[in-house]
């Protein structure tokens, strides 16, 4: 049992639904490579915010208004500078003599030497807060004696 129309109007219909199957399909294939495109691209997406999380929360701990207060300062001493001068000492500096100071610097001592300066100025700051406690309380154990 073959399904032969004759009828030209059926024909035209049959020819008609064939292509939209085949469009349907077509724009199927491609709503699917779509899906699968955006979800690869929410991995990326994904991936990048857990890159940049760490910078984002250093940048929302910012202060702001002090941010722009220092660049504000900093921009009103560039324009004081007189960059002619500036230019000039740069010139005139020995960049030789400069290379060959920095080529002999001992790294480890000066190393030592700053962790031994840094220690130092903690035990003063450490020192300075003692005194200042006993300080605190000599005076109150006195001021009640004088009142």
């Amino acid at each position: 049992m073959e399904n032969m129309t004759t009828d030209p109007g059926t024909r035209q219909l049959l020819k008609e639904l064939k292509l939209t199957r085949i469009l349907c399909m077509i724009s199927s294939v491609l709503t699917l490579c779509l899906l699968a495109g955006g979800i690869l691209l929410f991995g990326r997406v994904r991936e990048l915010a857990e890159t940049c999380e760490p910078v984002v929360e250093k940048v929302s701990q910012l202060d702001v208004e002090s941010l722009n207060d220092t660049l504000g300062h900093i921009n009103t001493s560039l324009e004081t500078v007189e960059w002619e001068q500036v230019a000039d000492a740069l010139g005139r500096l020995d960049v030789e003599a400069l290379n060959s100071a920095i080529e002999g610097l001992d790294t480890e001592e000066l190393t030592e030497s700053l962790k031994n300066l840094n220690d130092a100025v903690e035990k003063i700051r450490e020192i300075s807060e003692m005194l200042s406690e006993k300080m605190n309380s000599l005076s109150k154990t006195f001021g009640g004696l004088f009142q």
